[in-house]
């Protein structure tokens, strides 16, 4: 992989941390990182400074798994308006990849963009909240055998809990209405 020039050393942003994090979990779904080097590596990217420091990170993967920072020169001036997850020279690299890669690829990087699938998540967190209402408030409300209380933290859990929980079903299910509509199910 050649090394950017050594003048073109600029502060990394954000966005190419993401982008350097996105690639990493990629080359470990593609079986290219065990666990424990994943996780060093991840380390690492959120400690480097500038792009150089993501260099020895990107050595010994493929050209198209180096994020942007380390595969073209710095910025010069202000950074052009573009989205984060896919700058103008990975989508060059891109498309000489093969087809199964390029689609995986593909899908992180939108997933990026869009903000992650945030729908597992939101949804594990929810259920923690919950278990943790329960069993810090909820059971003690129970154990006391006070109405009161029982109706307090059942008003409480419904609003915080049951209330986002359901709402965030209710969008899961219109994402995928509007994904796939019924009509196209039939095909014809």
């Amino acid at each position: 992989m050649a090394e950017p020039d050594p003048d073109r050393r600029y502060r990394l942003s954000d966005a190419e941390r993401d982008e350097a994090l996105g690639n990493l979990r990629v080359a470990f779904e593609e079986g290219r990182l065990d666990t424990e080097e994943h996780d060093h590596r991840m380390d690492a990217v959120l400690r480097a400074v500038d792009n150089l420091d993501l260099v020895p990170l990107f050595e010994d993967l493929p050209r198209e798994l180096a994020p942007g920072s380390v595969t073209s020169p710095g910025p010069v001036g202000p950074a052009p308006a573009r989205s984060p997850a896919v700058p103008e020279s990975r989508e060059a690299e891109t498309a000489e990849s093969a087809p199964g890669e390029t689609d995986r690829r593909e899908e992180h990087r939108e997933e990026v963009t869009r903000g992650g699938s945030s729908d597992a998540t939101n949804l594990a967190g929810l259920g923690g909240w919950g278990v943790f209402l329960l069993l810090v408030w909820g059971t003690p409300s129970f154990m006391s055998g006070s109405v009161h209380a029982i109706a307090v933290f059942l008003g409480f859990f419904s609003l915080l809990v049951l209330g986002p929980l359901v709402g965030q079903l209710i969008a899961m299910r219109n994402r995928r209405l509007r994904e796939n509509p019924p009509g196209q199910l039939g095909g014809g």
